[in-house]
């Protein structure tokens, strides 16, 4: 294994087994922080398992960057929504235009959330091939998967290998 795909690799492990509050939509920090430690691990390993050049890489991270404070604050404020409508329900009679106006709201944010999704996956389709999009995918639900598995502590799932998604071969009996 490359030393600089194995150091990228622990320092991933490492920032994220050192910060379980965090979470990968956090906005980027400071330097060193969680954020950029995560952004310089994808950016050295995007490339080699997406087959794409860095310029590629970084419009991709660019483009996450755009998109995932925006997700958040919509995600947020629908949870906010959702708050107030269980704390209204709690009334044995709430009044019915409150309740429809938090469900206009709580409905709104979740379509925004999957509105800005789709067009971030729009523009990711405009930088990639099927198949690099396809990659990308798995790659980071494998990135969400051990970050869970670390965040949540021992007995998760065994650790991502740098490298990405690779062909498993397929050996066949000789008849």
């Amino acid at each position: 294994m490359a030393p600089r795909v194995l150091f990228s690799f622990l320092v991933l492990t490492l920032a994220l087994a050192g910060s379980a509050p965090l979470t990968l939509a956090q906005p980027l920090k400071g330097p060193g922080s969680f954020q950029n430690e995560l952004q310089q691990v994808k950016r050295s390993q995007l490339g080699p398992i997406l087959g794409v050049d860095q310029r590629t890489v970084d419009r991709l991270l660019m483009l996450d960057q755009k998109y995932t404070p925006l997700k958040e604050q919509a995600r947020r404020q629908a949870k906010d929504a959702f708050g107030q409508l269980q704390q209204l329900m709690r009334n044995p009679s709430p009044p019915e235009a409150e309740v429809r106006a938090l469900l206009d709201s709580l409905l709104r944010h979740e379509q925004e959330t999957i509105n800005l999704k789709q067009r971030q996956t729009e523009e990711e389709r405009a930088i990639l091939t099927p198949v690099q999009q396809a990659r990308y995918i798995l790659y980071l639900q494998q990135m969400m998967k051990e970050a869970r598995s670390i965040k949540g502590g021992p007995g998760g799932v065994a650790p991502m290998i740098p490298g990405g998604p690779r062909e498993i071969p397929v050996s066949r009996p000789s008849r």
